[in-house]
């Protein structure tokens, strides 16, 4: 009979993890991402916000598709929208809906509050035109169509994108209700290098699945858009969350 080498049990299944061990540090070079800034209906912002304590500041979002499959560790494929939000005197970039198509990432992303879910991502260079999806359950969530050859200038940023700021919440394992919640942020912008930014023309469709109300946001009034590489990582001083508040 063969040992099992028991793990540091960190995550389930004890004998043999989800999670990588150790979950940091990670890294990706050339992590390539299409993006689309966005305004947005501020009355919808403010309907996704209420269920969280994050304040409204802004209508304008970031929708991405990103590319991160030239990662040693953890190799997967990343999409989302990302609206910047305060919590008490803390402002920060929120991921109010993302997903991904790696189980072990989606379980890592939750380790820090990330809402992750699963779904199947595309991201194809044709010459200029860069052109991002996100499915879900049969549905096209995300399609972001970037035009490089039609440069956009003063593309807007965000107001605050880091730290990240997370809402971690644990379910109670004996009935209905929240076990624990706390906010997060997680910030690891300094050992991150962009390597190329590039603004264009972006047209962007969304639409919802049953439990994915990001087509709620339409329409949307695209701002610009752009195509980025980046070398990523997050290393054991910079790599994990910090817990900033336990509301539960």
């Amino acid at each position: 009979m063969s040992k099992i080498e028991i793990k540091k049990a960190n995550n389930m299944p004890v004998q043999e993890p989800l999670v990588p061990e150790p979950m940091v540090p990670y890294s990706c070079k050339n992590s390539r991402t299409v993006y689309a800034m966005c305004e947005v209906n501020e009355e919808t912002v403010r309907k996704h916000l209420a269920p969280t304590p994050f304040e409204y500041v802004s209508n304008i979002c970031m929708i991405y598709v990103n590319n991160f499959l030239e990662s040693p560790e953890l190799p997967y494929m990343d999409s989302g929208i990302v609206f910047t939000v305060k919590y008490k005197s803390m402002y920060g970039g929120y991921y109010m809906y993302e997903w991904e198509d790696n189980d072990a990432a989606i379980a890592t992303g939750r380790y820090w509050g990330y809402p992750k879910k699963y779904a199947c991502m595309t991201l194809e260079k044709d010459g200029d035109i860069i052109r991002g999806t996100t499915t879900r359950k049969g549905v096209k969530l995300i399609d972001i169509e970037l035009d490089l050859s039609k440069s956009v200038k003063d593309v807007p940023v965000l107001h605050t994108t880091f730290p990240h700021l997370n809402l971690l919440t644990i379910p109670n394992p004996d009935g209905p209700g929240i076990f624990s919640q706390r906010v997060t942020a997680r910030d690891n912008s300094s050992t991150c290098k962009t390597l190329s930014n590039l603004h264009g023309e972006a047209k962007v469709t969304l639409n919802c699945s049953p439990n994915d109300p990001i087509g709620d946001f339409m329409p949307v009034k695209v701002m610009g858009g752009g195509y980025s590489i980046t070398d990523f990582l997050a290393t054991m001083e910079n790599g994990w969350a910090k817990v900033i508040d336990t509301l539960i």
